[in-house]
């Protein structure tokens, strides 16, 4: 069973993913599972975000200072984006 990520948790890049950015967007490979992946601008900012480890909470203030969005909202969303990277072993999170 995996922990929930939480505001306090850390986020950051498997290593073993490259990556590209075409158009403000990123397109990565797994070089562990061979599967191609796409980020949006708002997920590529995260990517880029994450270029070095970082706590949940500094990912969504960051986003905020960005976009007009709600604390609230932002922390949901990118605890749900963060939850579906890991998933797919695109970035690692620890407590």
């Amino acid at each position: 069973m995996t922990a929930k990520i939480s505001l306090s948790s850390i986020a950051q890049r498997n290593q073993d993913i490259v990556e590209a950015s075409i158009d403000g967007e990123t397109v990565m490979m797994s070089i562990e599972n061979g599967q191609y992946y796409g980020l949006d601008r708002v997920g590529s900012n995260i990517w880029a975000l994450l270029e070095a480890p970082l706590k949940v909470e500094d990912i969504c203030l960051k986003l905020q200072g960005i976009y007009d969005v709600a604390a609230d909202r932002c922390e949901n969303d990118v605890m749900s984006f963060l939850a579906t990277l890991k998933e797919n072993n695109i970035v690692e999170i620890t407590a």
